[in-house]
């Protein structure tokens, strides 16, 4: 009888210990790699109407944003709305100079947020969309005003390799770099890139994507179509997508 219990309890005892472990969560292991941070993405919230927009294509799978799940800069594009004059700003350039939006003053511009670390944003430059983007514009309007601003302040080496970036990719457009972050949070600049347009009159026009997936496989470029669209007279539609392409690397 001793003998039985003895085996019932050992039985019980075995039992209990892996009922514990099913259910035990091992935290900060080393050996298990972190997850990535930083990339976050977002479908366009419409479709494009007409099909005069011009295509960026791009079968590249490098660099391919990740849905987003929304986050605290969504409430930062406060500041710049869609209908309304964006708002001016002076950042200096690669090369030490003063730029302000004030001096394009009658032109359509174009800004786009950059950053050389970022595998999406080296992904649209290699496909050749932001080449694109910018011949499309310019069979526009031949002086639209095209401008890229790397706001990540947080990687110093990011601000660096700035204008060595857009020289690589041979896109010949003036680097203005935002070092306390004010310029894109100004605008809600979420990631890079991350392309705004503002009209003629120095109203903001469109605020998103540059193009319509994430994976370099676009049918609608959203920046030339709304350049497009101001040409011909047109409202621009859309003229909010939600931006993919990783987060932008605001100084903390």
């Amino acid at each position: 009888m001793k003998n039985y219990f003895s085996i019932v309890l050992a039985v019980s005892l075995a039992a209990s210990a892996t009922a514990f472990a099913a259910n035990t969560v091992v935290l900060d292991d080393p050996k298990t790699p972190a997850a990535p941070q930083g990339v976050e993405s977002a479908q366009p919230a419409a479709p494009a109407q007409d099909g005069k927009s011009g295509n960026a294509l791009g079968t590249s799978k490098k660099g391919e944003g990740k849905r987003a799940k929304g986050e605290k800069g969504e409430k930062a594009a406060s500041a710049a709305k869609i209908g309304e004059a964006a708002p001016n700003f002076t950042l200096k350039t690669t090369d030490g100079k003063d730029w302000s939006l004030s001096d394009a003053k009658g032109k359509v511009v174009v800004l786009e947020w950059v950053n050389p670390n970022c595998p999406v944003c080296v992904r649209v430059c290699e496909d050749g969309i932001v080449a694109d983007t910018l011949k499309g514009c310019q069979k526009q309007f031949e002086d639209v005003v095209y401008v890229a601003i790397n706001s990540s302040a947080a990687q110093p080496d990011s601000l660096k390799k700035t204008a060595e970036y857009l020289k690589s990719h041979k896109l010949d457009i003036p680097a203005l770099l935002d070092e306390e972050g004010k310029v894109g949070q100004m605008y809600g600049a979420r990631t890079t890139p991350h392309c705004y347009v503002i009209d003629q009159n120095g109203v903001l026009v469109y605020s998103g994507a540059i193009d319509d997936s994430p994976s370099g496989e676009a049918k609608t470029n959203y920046v030339v179509n709304a350049v497009t669209q101001l040409k011909a007279g047109e409202k621009v539609s859309p003229s909010e997508t939600k931006s993919y392409g990783c987060s932008v690397k605001y100084k903390k």
